[in-house]
Protein backbone atom coordinates (compact mmCIF):
# COMPACT_ATOMS: atom_id res chain seq x y z
CA UNK A 1 0.00 0.00 0.00
CA UNK A 2 1.32 3.63 -0.67
CA UNK A 3 3.09 5.23 2.10
CA UNK A 4 1.04 8.24 1.58
CA UNK A 5 -2.11 6.42 2.01
CA UNK A 6 -1.08 4.75 5.31
CA UNK A 7 -0.35 8.34 6.89
CA UNK A 8 -3.34 9.51 5.85
CA UNK A 9 -5.68 6.76 7.05
CA UNK A 10 -3.57 6.67 10.19
CA UNK A 11 -4.26 10.65 10.65
CA UNK A 12 -8.20 9.73 10.05
CA UNK A 13 -8.25 7.08 12.71
CA UNK A 14 -6.00 9.61 15.48
CA UNK A 15 -8.98 12.48 14.27
CA UNK A 16 -12.16 9.80 14.62
CA UNK A 17 -10.62 8.71 17.92
CA UNK A 18 -10.48 12.41 19.29
CA UNK A 19 -13.99 12.97 18.39
CA UNK A 20 -14.82 10.16 19.85
CA UNK A 21 -12.59 10.95 23.22
CA UNK A 22 -14.30 14.61 22.81
CA UNK A 23 -18.01 13.14 22.57
CA UNK A 24 -17.57 10.64 25.57
CA UNK A 25 -16.09 13.82 27.64
CA UNK A 26 -18.92 16.42 26.87
CA UNK A 27 -21.45 13.91 27.19
CA UNK A 28 -20.87 11.91 30.56
CA UNK A 29 -17.95 13.69 31.98
CA UNK A 30 -18.38 16.99 32.05
CA UNK A 31 -21.63 17.30 34.67
CA UNK A 32 -19.06 15.88 37.02
CA UNK A 33 -16.39 17.78 35.88
CA UNK A 34 -17.45 21.03 35.48
CA UNK A 35 -18.21 22.92 38.52
CA UNK A 36 -14.09 21.96 39.13
CA UNK A 37 -13.34 23.49 35.78
CA UNK A 38 -15.13 26.53 36.58
CA UNK A 39 -13.25 27.01 40.03
CA UNK A 40 -9.80 26.26 38.40
CA UNK A 41 -10.72 29.15 35.61
CA UNK A 42 -12.12 31.52 38.04
CA UNK A 43 -8.43 31.12 40.17
CA UNK A 44 -6.65 31.08 37.15
CA UNK A 45 -8.18 34.69 36.06
CA UNK A 46 -7.90 36.00 40.10
CA UNK A 47 -4.56 34.79 40.69
CA UNK A 48 -2.58 37.68 39.43
CA UNK A 49 -4.62 39.41 41.55
CA UNK A 50 -4.50 37.52 44.41
CA UNK A 51 -0.64 37.46 45.12
CA UNK A 52 -0.13 41.33 44.54
CA UNK A 53 -3.09 41.54 47.77
CA UNK A 54 -1.34 39.08 49.73
CA UNK A 55 1.87 40.38 49.12
CA UNK A 56 0.59 43.89 50.39
CA UNK A 57 -1.50 42.89 53.47
CA UNK A 58 -0.33 39.45 53.94
CA UNK A 59 -3.91 38.03 53.62
CA UNK A 60 -4.39 34.38 52.60
CA UNK A 61 -5.68 33.31 49.04
CA UNK A 62 -8.19 31.29 50.30
CA UNK A 63 -9.93 34.20 52.57
CA UNK A 64 -9.84 36.78 49.44
CA UNK A 65 -11.33 34.03 46.98
CA UNK A 66 -14.36 33.35 49.57
CA UNK A 67 -14.67 36.75 49.50
CA UNK A 68 -14.56 37.89 46.23
CA UNK A 69 -17.12 34.64 45.40
CA UNK A 70 -19.24 36.21 48.34
CA UNK A 71 -19.59 39.67 46.82
CA UNK A 72 -19.64 38.17 43.20
CA UNK A 73 -22.90 36.12 44.39
CA UNK A 74 -24.49 38.66 46.50
CA UNK A 75 -24.71 40.90 43.52
CA UNK A 76 -25.40 38.56 41.02
CA UNK A 77 -28.35 37.73 43.49
CA UNK A 78 -29.34 41.04 43.90
CA UNK A 79 -29.25 41.81 40.43
CA UNK A 80 -31.58 38.78 39.52
CA UNK A 81 -33.62 39.14 42.26
CA UNK A 82 -34.29 42.99 41.45
CA UNK A 83 -35.19 41.15 37.45
CA UNK A 84 -37.55 38.83 38.52
CA UNK A 85 -39.26 41.53 40.60
CA UNK A 86 -40.03 43.71 38.00
CA UNK A 87 -40.95 40.91 35.80
CA UNK A 88 -43.71 39.99 38.36
CA UNK A 89 -45.05 43.45 38.95
CA UNK A 90 -45.18 43.18 34.71
CA UNK A 91 -46.78 40.09 34.77
CA UNK A 92 -49.32 41.43 37.68
CA UNK A 93 -50.04 44.11 35.71
CA UNK A 94 -50.94 41.96 33.07
CA UNK A 95 -53.01 39.33 34.99
CA UNK A 96 -54.94 41.83 36.90
CA UNK A 97 -56.25 43.02 33.12
CA UNK A 98 -56.87 39.77 32.12
CA UNK A 99 -60.55 40.68 31.74
CA UNK A 100 -59.87 43.73 29.17
CA UNK A 101 -56.87 41.35 27.15
CA UNK A 102 -60.19 38.76 27.07
CA UNK A 103 -62.32 41.71 25.13
CA UNK A 104 -60.20 43.00 22.91
CA UNK A 105 -58.96 39.55 21.81
CA UNK A 106 -61.99 38.81 20.93
CA UNK A 107 -63.29 42.29 19.67
CA UNK A 108 -60.05 42.03 17.28
CA UNK A 109 -61.29 38.54 16.26
CA UNK A 110 -65.10 39.58 15.29
CA UNK A 111 -63.90 42.73 12.94
CA UNK A 112 -61.32 40.69 11.18
CA UNK A 113 -63.75 37.59 10.51
CA UNK A 114 -66.00 40.55 9.65
CA UNK A 115 -63.60 41.69 7.11
CA UNK A 116 -62.94 38.18 5.77
CA UNK A 117 -66.60 37.87 5.50
CA UNK A 118 -67.21 41.45 3.22
CA UNK A 119 -64.03 41.00 1.36
CA UNK A 120 -64.46 37.17 0.05
CA UNK A 121 -67.88 36.52 0.91
CA UNK A 122 -67.56 34.32 3.62
CA UNK A 123 -70.03 33.96 6.30
CA UNK A 124 -68.07 36.01 9.01
CA UNK A 125 -69.96 35.01 12.17
CA UNK A 126 -69.31 31.51 11.34
CA UNK A 127 -65.52 31.60 11.60
CA UNK A 128 -65.89 33.80 14.60
CA UNK A 129 -67.70 31.20 16.26
CA UNK A 130 -65.46 28.52 14.87
CA UNK A 131 -62.43 30.27 16.04
CA UNK A 132 -63.88 31.19 19.58
CA UNK A 133 -64.43 27.34 20.01
CA UNK A 134 -60.96 26.36 19.01
CA UNK A 135 -59.65 28.92 21.47
CA UNK A 136 -62.00 27.80 24.36
CA UNK A 137 -61.10 24.45 23.56
CA UNK A 138 -56.98 25.10 23.90
CA UNK A 139 -57.49 27.07 27.52
CA UNK A 140 -59.50 24.54 28.62
CA UNK A 141 -57.41 21.94 27.22
CA UNK A 142 -53.95 23.95 29.18
CA UNK A 143 -56.13 24.05 32.39
CA UNK A 144 -57.04 20.48 32.58
CA UNK A 145 -53.90 18.66 31.36
CA UNK A 146 -51.01 21.27 31.42
CA UNK A 147 -51.33 23.11 34.44
CA UNK A 148 -51.45 20.33 36.54
CA UNK A 149 -48.52 18.23 35.00
CA UNK A 150 -46.86 21.53 36.11
CA UNK A 151 -47.90 21.27 39.50
CA UNK A 152 -47.26 17.52 39.59
CA UNK A 153 -43.52 18.32 38.27
CA UNK A 154 -42.94 20.99 40.85
CA UNK A 155 -40.81 18.41 42.85
CA UNK A 156 -38.55 18.21 39.72
CA UNK A 157 -38.09 22.01 39.75
CA UNK A 158 -37.13 21.88 43.29
CA UNK A 159 -33.95 19.06 42.61
CA UNK A 160 -33.01 20.95 39.71
CA UNK A 161 -32.71 24.29 41.92
CA UNK A 162 -30.94 21.78 44.76
CA UNK A 163 -28.65 20.67 41.68
CA UNK A 164 -27.75 24.06 40.46
CA UNK A 165 -27.37 25.33 44.40
CA UNK A 166 -25.45 22.30 44.92
CA UNK A 167 -22.95 23.27 41.85
CA UNK A 168 -22.28 26.40 42.84
CA UNK A 169 -21.33 25.29 46.40
CA UNK A 170 -18.71 22.99 45.21
CA UNK A 171 -17.24 25.24 43.00
CA UNK A 172 -16.88 27.78 45.58
CA UNK A 173 -14.91 25.43 48.15
CA UNK A 174 -13.13 23.98 44.92
CA UNK A 175 -12.14 27.35 43.99
CA UNK A 176 -11.43 28.37 47.87
CA UNK A 177 -8.80 25.37 47.84
CA UNK A 178 -7.92 25.40 44.84
CA UNK A 179 -6.46 29.29 45.35
CA UNK A 180 -4.61 28.25 48.67
CA UNK A 181 -2.49 25.96 46.38
CA UNK A 182 -2.08 26.84 42.86
CA UNK A 183 1.19 27.83 42.17
CA UNK A 184 2.26 24.45 43.91
CA UNK A 185 -0.49 22.57 41.71
CA UNK A 186 0.57 24.26 38.38
CA UNK A 187 4.10 23.37 39.29
CA UNK A 188 3.88 19.94 39.92
CA UNK A 189 1.82 19.93 36.57
CA UNK A 190 4.91 21.64 34.68
CA UNK A 191 7.11 18.84 36.37
CA UNK A 192 4.90 16.16 34.43
CA UNK A 193 6.03 16.30 30.91
CA UNK A 194 3.39 13.89 30.18
CA UNK A 195 0.95 16.65 31.36
CA UNK A 196 2.59 18.97 29.03
CA UNK A 197 0.11 18.54 26.17
CA UNK A 198 -2.55 18.96 28.27
CA UNK A 199 -1.84 22.14 30.05
CA UNK A 200 -1.10 23.50 26.45
CA UNK A 201 -4.66 21.99 25.07
CA UNK A 202 -6.55 23.17 28.12
CA UNK A 203 -5.09 26.75 27.96
CA UNK A 204 -5.95 27.05 24.24
CA UNK A 205 -9.41 26.20 24.93
CA UNK A 206 -9.93 28.44 28.15
CA UNK A 207 -8.78 31.54 25.56
CA UNK A 208 -11.38 30.16 23.15
CA UNK A 209 -13.76 30.01 25.94
CA UNK A 210 -13.07 33.63 26.70
CA UNK A 211 -13.50 34.57 23.25
CA UNK A 212 -17.11 33.16 23.04
CA UNK A 213 -17.95 34.61 26.60
CA UNK A 214 -16.61 37.76 25.05
CA UNK A 215 -18.51 37.49 21.68
CA UNK A 216 -22.09 36.61 23.86
CA UNK A 217 -21.42 40.45 25.80
CA UNK A 218 -20.83 41.89 22.62
CA UNK A 219 -24.26 40.97 21.03
CA UNK A 220 -26.28 41.21 23.98
CA UNK A 221 -25.12 44.92 24.25
CA UNK A 222 -25.82 44.95 20.41
CA UNK A 223 -28.77 43.60 20.67
CA UNK A 224 -30.16 45.26 23.47
CA UNK A 225 -29.16 48.66 22.62
CA UNK A 226 -30.90 47.90 19.43
CA UNK A 227 -34.21 47.19 20.77
CA UNK A 228 -34.09 49.75 23.58
CA UNK A 229 -33.73 52.80 21.10
CA UNK A 230 -35.83 51.29 18.22
CA UNK A 231 -39.05 50.51 20.89
CA UNK A 232 -38.34 53.95 22.50
CA UNK A 233 -38.56 55.63 19.15
CA UNK A 234 -41.45 53.58 18.29
CA UNK A 235 -43.63 55.06 21.68
CA UNK A 236 -43.82 51.67 23.04
CA UNK A 237 -44.38 52.01 26.62
CA UNK A 238 -41.37 50.35 29.19
CA UNK A 239 -39.11 50.33 26.01
CA UNK A 240 -35.66 50.60 28.20
CA UNK A 241 -36.81 47.67 30.33
CA UNK A 242 -37.78 45.78 27.29
CA UNK A 243 -34.86 46.59 25.66
CA UNK A 244 -32.85 45.38 28.07
CA UNK A 245 -34.26 42.39 28.68
CA UNK A 246 -34.91 41.07 24.96
CA UNK A 247 -31.27 41.44 24.62
CA UNK A 248 -30.93 39.29 27.88
CA UNK A 249 -33.10 36.74 26.98
CA UNK A 250 -31.27 36.62 22.90
CA UNK A 251 -29.02 34.96 25.34
CA UNK A 252 -30.64 31.96 26.19
CA UNK A 253 -30.92 28.97 24.35
CA UNK A 254 -34.09 28.07 22.23
CA UNK A 255 -36.13 31.17 23.78
CA UNK A 256 -34.57 34.08 22.27
CA UNK A 257 -35.43 37.66 21.04
CA UNK A 258 -38.92 36.26 19.71
CA UNK A 259 -40.11 35.49 23.77
CA UNK A 260 -40.61 38.91 24.43
CA UNK A 261 -41.14 40.65 20.83
CA UNK A 262 -43.88 38.64 19.04
CA UNK A 263 -46.09 38.73 22.31
CA UNK A 264 -45.42 42.33 22.20
CA UNK A 265 -46.34 42.07 18.28
CA UNK A 266 -49.68 40.61 19.02
CA UNK A 267 -50.66 43.03 22.57
CA UNK A 268 -49.90 45.67 20.42
CA UNK A 269 -52.48 44.57 17.67
CA UNK A 270 -54.64 44.28 20.37
CA UNK A 271 -54.43 47.55 21.15
CA UNK A 272 -55.19 48.76 17.50
CA UNK A 273 -51.51 49.90 16.87
CA UNK A 274 -50.63 47.89 13.71
CA UNK A 275 -47.55 50.05 12.84
CA UNK A 276 -45.92 49.66 16.63
CA UNK A 277 -46.70 45.20 15.64
CA UNK A 278 -44.95 45.40 12.21
CA UNK A 279 -42.18 47.47 14.05
CA UNK A 280 -41.09 44.52 16.52
CA UNK A 281 -41.74 41.76 14.34
CA UNK A 282 -39.08 43.47 11.96
CA UNK A 283 -37.19 44.29 15.09
CA UNK A 284 -37.51 40.25 15.84
CA UNK A 285 -36.06 39.90 12.35
CA UNK A 286 -33.17 42.06 12.49
CA UNK A 287 -32.45 40.64 16.16
CA UNK A 288 -32.16 36.80 14.94
CA UNK A 289 -30.27 38.14 11.85
CA UNK A 290 -27.60 39.97 13.64
CA UNK A 291 -26.90 36.75 16.35
CA UNK A 292 -26.74 34.46 13.61
CA UNK A 293 -24.42 36.61 11.29
CA UNK A 294 -22.26 37.86 14.14
CA UNK A 295 -22.05 34.70 16.43
CA UNK A 296 -20.27 31.94 14.04
CA UNK A 297 -17.94 35.38 12.73
CA UNK A 298 -16.39 36.35 16.19
CA UNK A 299 -16.18 33.15 16.97
CA UNK A 300 -14.88 31.57 14.25
CA UNK A 301 -12.33 34.32 13.05
CA UNK A 302 -10.79 34.92 16.66
CA UNK A 303 -10.86 31.19 17.15
CA UNK A 304 -9.56 30.11 13.47
CA UNK A 305 -12.42 28.16 12.47
CA UNK A 306 -14.41 28.83 9.85
CA UNK A 307 -18.30 30.61 10.66
CA UNK A 308 -19.85 27.76 8.67
CA UNK A 309 -18.53 24.92 11.20
CA UNK A 310 -19.41 27.27 14.22
CA UNK A 311 -22.95 27.63 13.14
CA UNK A 312 -22.89 23.73 11.94
CA UNK A 313 -21.52 22.65 16.09
CA UNK A 314 -24.38 24.80 17.46
CA UNK A 315 -26.87 22.60 15.68
CA UNK A 316 -24.51 18.97 15.91
CA UNK A 317 -24.48 20.59 19.46
CA UNK A 318 -28.25 20.72 20.31
CA UNK A 319 -29.03 17.93 18.54
CA UNK A 320 -26.15 15.46 20.37
CA UNK A 321 -26.32 17.36 23.97
CA UNK A 322 -29.82 18.26 24.18
CA UNK A 323 -30.48 22.26 25.07
CA UNK A 324 -26.79 22.92 26.43
CA UNK A 325 -25.37 21.56 23.05
CA UNK A 326 -25.59 25.61 22.27
CA UNK A 327 -22.61 25.76 24.15
CA UNK A 328 -20.83 22.35 24.25
CA UNK A 329 -21.27 22.09 20.64
CA UNK A 330 -18.68 24.93 19.65
CA UNK A 331 -16.33 24.09 22.46
CA UNK A 332 -16.49 20.97 21.52
CA UNK A 333 -15.30 21.44 18.57
CA UNK A 334 -12.52 23.88 19.45
CA UNK A 335 -11.42 20.93 21.49
CA UNK A 336 -11.17 18.40 18.50
CA UNK A 337 -9.93 21.14 16.61
CA UNK A 338 -6.40 21.83 19.60
CA UNK A 339 -6.54 18.09 20.27
CA UNK A 340 -5.85 17.27 16.76
CA UNK A 341 -3.90 20.15 15.72
CA UNK A 342 -1.28 19.53 18.89
CA UNK A 343 -0.82 15.63 18.29
CA UNK A 344 -0.20 16.44 14.37
CA UNK A 345 2.38 19.13 15.34
CA UNK A 346 3.50 16.29 17.68
CA UNK A 347 3.88 13.73 15.18
CA UNK A 348 5.64 16.23 13.25
CA UNK A 349 8.48 16.92 15.57
CA UNK A 350 9.31 13.53 16.23
CA UNK A 351 9.13 12.64 12.11
CA UNK A 352 11.79 15.48 12.12
CA UNK A 353 13.93 14.36 14.84
CA UNK A 354 13.70 10.53 13.62
CA UNK A 355 14.99 12.54 10.24
CA UNK A 356 17.72 14.01 11.99
CA UNK A 357 18.72 11.08 13.38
Amino acid sequence: MDKKVVLKTKEYLILAAVILGVYIGFKYLSPLITPFLFAFAFVKILHPFLERVQRSFRIKKGFLTAGILLILFITMGLVLWGIAMVIFHKVGGILGNVDLFEEKFYVFISGCCDGIGKRFGLDGDGIEIYIVERVNIFINNFQVQVVPKMMDQSLGYVKNAASVVGFFGIMIIAAILLAKDYSMVMNKLRDHEELQGVLEIGKKVFCHVAVFIKTQLIILGIISLLCTVTLLCAGIEGGIFLGMFTGFMDMLPFIGTGMVLMPLAFWQILNGYYAKAVVCVILYVACVIIREFLEPKLVGEQVGILPVCILFAVYTGVKVFGIFGIIKGPLALITIYEVYLYLRKSKEKDSKKTAEA
